[in-house]
């Protein structure tokens, strides 16, 4: 399983008819995490006539919000929520801060300014594709590096760490995709000396790549 979101903070802002459209986006991993920013977004800009936001969590209960915040209904967070939707981000949220410019937009023109900003701050942002795998370790004698290296090579498994010592420690990220296929290679290539069971460390993880490296998703 993968999917998509922002790594780092991006920002955008815009200008209609005199109102200033500030636009933020930023990763969360929960409600609490997202009402936090707005809150903090609203402190920051006290003097701002809206601060209207939308956030997707990548959660089993699919949670998805989205808030006016005094603009007509419907014509801000759905608008947002839209254009995140729209572009597969998960684990986001954007808010979108007016200066109210003195001139009324209209709900059509809110919601064209609103998706907008958010479709511009996003086009600003840096998306990273996080992928769900099983981390494996194992210890393994040098003699088995080389079929392990093929192996993965051929399945397109990330080989994340590797340490030199009396023994060979690596660490190899396996999507499910894979997984069968892995165990059932590895194990006939080394006549049952690697397996699931002589991993000596198996864990879920998130991870991602940037600029070409590994990052595990903390």
């Amino acid at each position: 399983m993968s999917y998509k979101t922002v790594k780092k903070d991006a920002f955008a802002e815009t200008e209609i008819k005199k109102s200033k459209f500030l636009a933020h986006i930023a990763e969360v991993k929960s409600e609490e995490e997202a009402e936090a920013l707005i809150k903090q977004t609203k402190k920051k800009y006290y003097d701002a006539t809206h601060s209207c936001s939308a956030y997707v969590l990548n959660s089993d209960r699919g949670i998805r919000h989205s808030s006016d915040d005094g603009e007509p209904s419907g014509t801000a967070g759905k608008p947002i929520l839209d254009v995140i939707l729209g572009a597969g981000l998960l684990d986001v949220i954007v808010i979108v801060t007016r200066y109210f410019g003195g001139t009324e937009l209209g709900t059509g023109g809110l919601v064209r300014a609103y998706s907008g900003a958010t479709a511009e701050v996003i086009k600003n942002a840096e998306i990273v594709e996080v992928t769900t795998a099983k981390l494996y370790e194992f210890v393994i004698d040098y003699g088995l590096l080389p079929k392990l290296q093929h192996l993965c090579m051929e399945l397109g498994i990330i080989i994340y760490e590797t340490e030199y010592l009396e023994k060979v420690n690596i660490s190899l990220l396996i999507t499910e995709d894979v997984l069968g296929k892995f165990f059932k290679e590895i194990t006939e290539a080394t006549a049952g000396v690697i397996t699931k069971e002589s991993a000596v460390k198996e864990e879920i993880v998130n991870f991602y790549l940037e600029s070409g490296k590994v990052i595990i998703d903390k």
